[in-house]
């Protein structure tokens, strides 16, 4: 079955492990903002992991709370995922032509605009071919325009 601990014993046993010299900072995932604010004040935590990209942005309350407390953001599925209507980045017609007009593949738009967006974001896109890992380490090099960005945030509206 499943078993379902609360976010306040969570919290106290990996505060007592960073107190015990066992880990250096505490990190949450799938949080509301509720959950963040509860857990900035309990345990100071350092990270947020919630899904986060350019055609997804539902979590920007919780992405702009970590920004403001200088705490990081790591959002998972950057570019969409597997899941049914979880929208793909690399398929938005926006992001295609930005990618064209750069001579970029349009995962590195996706990325590209996340390390632009807010510079508390960072960025663990999976792969497993190392020429995709190359091509996501370039993303942090491609310089987006503030007309790439209107595009790109207007395929979004």
């Amino acid at each position: 079955a499943d078993q379902q601990v609360s976010l306040d014993d969570q919290l106290a046993e990996m505060v007592a492990l960073r107190e015990e010299g066992k880990i250096a900072g505490i990190g949450i995932s799938t949080a509301s903002l509720a959950q963040v604010e509860h857990a900035i004040a309990e345990a100071g935590i350092v990270c947020v992991q919630n899904a986060f990209s350019l055609l997804d942005q539902k979590d920007a309350d919780v992405l702009e709370l970590c920004h403001e407390r200088g705490i990081a953001y790591t959002p998972f599925f950057p570019l969409g995922s597997a899941f049914p209507n979880s929208p793909k980045v690399t398929a938005n017609p926006a992001v295609q032509a930005v990618a064209e007009r750069l001579g970029v593949r349009p995962a590195q738009i996706g990325l590209a605009w996340l390390l632009r967006h807010r510079d508390n974001i960072l960025l663990i896109p999976g792969t497993s071919r190392v020429a995709h890992l190359e091509q996501n380490l370039a993303a942090g090099e491609i310089v987006l325009s503030d007309e790439d960005i209107a595009e790109l945030e207007g395929a979004t509206a």
